[in-house]
């Protein structure tokens, strides 16, 4: 059920990532650039979590995706709704 919920984050936080296109504002472009970066750290957290399921590495995974969730709402294409459901869905993962 962990493995589903994690894989089902990243699903929806990575169609959220793809989903931002440039925008004359810098604040929007940094957001996503943003984004872009902590997918990466939250991806990287996963698979060590997935790897090795301890009470740390699930605490930083969660941290990881929580930080790109947060980047990820600041970005103008992402839909905030999903936002919404992908931080309910994390709080929801247990560990």
């Amino acid at each position: 059920m962990r493995i589903r919920t994690a894989s089902l984050l990243f699903t929806v936080a990575t169609g959220l990532l793809f989903g931002c296109k440039k925008s004359d504002s810098v604040i929007a472009a940094d957001s996503c650039q943003l984004a872009g970066t902590r997918a990466q750290a939250y991806a990287n957290a996963m698979k060590d979590y997935y790897i090795t399921k301890t009470p740390t590495n699930c605490a930083a995974f969660k941290t990881a995706a929580n930080a790109y969730i947060d980047a990820l709402a600041g970005c103008p294409t992402a839909p905030k709704g999903a936002t919404d459901a992908a931080k309910a869905s994390l709080a929801d993962a247990t560990c």
